[in-house]
């Protein structure tokens, strides 16, 4: 089983003065090469497991490393999704596209959608607002909510995740059984990612049973 370092930050209780929230970008990491295998809780009608995995290529834009990440049913190969993702220390993590379906169309956010303050620091309660438009014409209104810090956030896959975040993001549609797949509840541990979530495959959690982590120059 991997073992990752995870990322000492400050807890984000509710205090006030010169504290500035938790630095983010340790928790969306999108270096090496990565890929993660979920359980449904529900195992009757999820039987099959969910493959989460970054594509080799990357791409640059506005100066940022962009990853792509696909979603796929582990047991006969369908690709339910992507999604483009950058995070810059310092930053606003952002999603520059997505794709829906095995055939389905990438479509590029302009602008991007920040999932995270821009100055790379949240308190809970925090919640990021963007107003977009895909290139296939359809406009969004995002929000992105810290709800909460969790001090400890074990799994199948390790027993030992701690200092991790709850968030919620939300299309504003109306229907949490539709939309890109980083929208829904999810619960990220530094270093690696996300831990639990509840996206539009599913009204039930999936819940990261296996990880697979390689960093650059080694793979």
């Amino acid at each position: 089983m991997l073992i990752l370092t995870l990322i000492a930050c400050t807890d984000g209780g509710g205090g006030t003065g010169d504290y500035a929230g938790i630095k983010m970008s340790d928790y969306f990491a999108f270096d090496g090469s990565r890929k993660s295998v979920f359980n449904n809780e529900d195992t009757t009608g999820f039987a099959w497991q969910l493959l989460v995995e970054k594509q080799t290529m990357t791409e640059i834009k506005d100066g940022r490393e962009v990853s792509t990440i696909e979603y796929i049913r582990l047991d006969n190969g369908e690709l339910l999704g992507s999604v483009s993702w950058s995070s810059v220390s310092s930053e606003a993590v952002q999603v520059h596209s997505y794709s829906i379906g095995a055939t389905g169309e990438k479509l590029t956010f302009d602008p991007p959608v920040d999932i995270t303050d821009g100055d790379d620091a949240m308190r809970i309660g925090d919640i990021i607002e963007t107003d977009t438009t895909d290139s296939g014409g359809t406009s969004w209104h995002f929000t992105s909510t810290f709800v909460e810090s969790v001090s400890e956030c074990p799994s199948t896959a390790q027993d030992d995740f701690v200092k991790c975040v709850r968030f919620a993001i939300d299309d504003g549609d109306g229907d949490a059984m539709a939309g890109p797949l980083f929208t829904g509840e999810f619960v990220f541990v530094a270093a690696w990612g996300t831990v639990y979530q509840t996206i539009p495959v599913a009204e039930t959690e999936w819940e990261l049973t296996d990880i697979e982590y390689i960093a650059e120059g080694d793979e």
